[in-house]
């Protein structure tokens, strides 16, 4: 430990709430020295090197968000719709956990950090919603992108799960879907499409005929018109 972070009060307060609960306790119900301890860049170096160094990193990981929730300093959405901000909070903290190694302690704070991500992570949760919204709006579509055809686009609430069992229904059920092939494409069959497709849906809510066919060097029109005729055929009968 360096003697620049030991001239910080705030690191005694830190240091006894690692070692004994219930000064860790008192700590979390004092709001005020919350927002000191995140502002504080000594403080912040202090909590980065402890995450370091410790043989359980999400033990220190779990205190700073309790400090981060306690501090009353995450934005907290202001107009944004509970459903949208709520579905945003969730992704950003599975965010901050997985990226806190790569956190400066001396460009922001914690809380800083976090909110700036969350704006993004909020655009994204309005994006993805929308594009959920139109296509159960409008199931079928000539575009190239943001194209759902039959079976029937799933509800918005249930889009991941719907798409994450249709996924492992094509993974599971491979015989009727890899005996499905392209003409002159022997390679190319019904269970590889889907599973490209489906897999596009679940991780960004929409895929591209033209990047498709791109990949697999078929030409587009092709491409759709098989899918349509006969992977997405095999996929409902299968549902159903």
């Amino acid at each position: 430990m360096s003697n620049d972070l030991r001239e910080s009060p705030l690191i005694g307060l830190l240091e006894a709430a690692f070692s004994n609960a219930m000064a860790k306790s008192k700590l979390l119900q004092q709001q005020k020295t919350l927002q000191e301890i995140m502002n504080d860049i000594p403080a912040r170096q202090w909590l980065f090197e402890q995450l370091s160094q410790a043989e359980n990193p999400d033990r220190v990981k779990d205190f700073i968000i309790a400090m981060m929730k306690s501090s009353r300093l995450i934005w907290n959405g202001a107009k944004i719709s509970p459903d949208i901000y709520s579905e945003a909070l969730s992704r950003n903290w599975v965010w901050f956990m997985e990226n806190l190694g790569q956190y400066q302690p001396t460009t922001a704070s914690f809380v800083t950090w976090f909110n700036q991500k969350l704006r993004w992570t909020i655009h994204d949760v309005i994006r993805q919603k929308a594009n959920e919204e139109r296509r159960r709006l409008n199931p079928v579509t000539d575009g190239e992108n943001h194209q759902w055809i039959e079976p029937p686009a799933p509800e918005p609430d249930r889009w991941y799960e719907t798409i994450q069992e249709w996924l492992e229904l094509v993974q599971n059920h491979p015989q009727g879907f890899k005996n499905c092939r392209m003409q002159s494409y022997p390679n190319v069959n019904c269970q590889v499409l889907l599973i490209h497709i489906l897999k596009a849906l679940h991780d960004s809510g929409e895929f591209s005929w033209n990047a498709i066919a791109q990949e697999y060097a078929i030409e587009p029109s092709a491409l759709r018109r098989f899918c349509r005729t006969r992977c997405f055929s095999h996929l409902k009968q299968l549902l159903e």
